[in-house]
């Protein structure tokens, strides 16, 4: 079972907890909250119970109430990219939804409460295992869901 962190607002106090549906429980905890739900991410484990008791006993100085604690999204950042957890997709992320001033398009990126790299975030399932590369051509994949992605564009090298 998935143990998750949903925000409340975009500055709000943010839930760990746990659930085998996300979406059903997300829209449970919205039912009696009338400000919006954010699901940040999801984090899988051999004993999710262990790894829940875990997490509320790290912020348990940021506990508010039961399983809500004020910490931030960088906090909730950190713990999943520690233990390759996951983020909510949202759509395709290489759409283009602008461009700069330069003419350089904007993508819509992997999920919509932080901006990714592919190498850091998969912009195919949303680990954070990233996107690594495997060969000595512009081929990048992911270890979680074994896409495949060719990139040869600035920075690729870099990876």
């Amino acid at each position: 079972m998935p143990v998750y962190f949903v925000r409340e607002g975009c500055e709000g106090p943010i839930k760990i907890g746990r659930a085998a549906e996300l979406k059903r429980r997300v829209g449970q905890l919205q039912t009696g909250n009338p400000i919006t739900l954010q699901l940040l991410g999801w984090l899988v484990a051999a004993s999710d119970n262990t790894l829940e008791r875990d997490l509320h006993d790290r912020y348990a100085r940021h506990r508010l109430r039961g399983e809500w604690f004020r910490i931030s999204q960088d906090e909730v950042l950190r713990e999943l990219q520690r233990s390759n957890g996951f983020v909510p997709r949202r759509g395709d992320a290489f759409e283009i939804i602008g461009h700069d001033k330069d003419g350089i398009p904007e993508y819509a990126g992997v999920c919509s409460w932080a901006d990714f790299e592919f190498y850091e975030c998969c912009p195919f399932c949303g680990c954070f295992c990233g996107m690594q590369q495997i060969s000595e051509y512009p081929l990048h994949s992911c270890m979680n869901c074994g896409e495949v992605l060719e990139f040869s564009g600035p920075g690729a090298s870099d990876v």
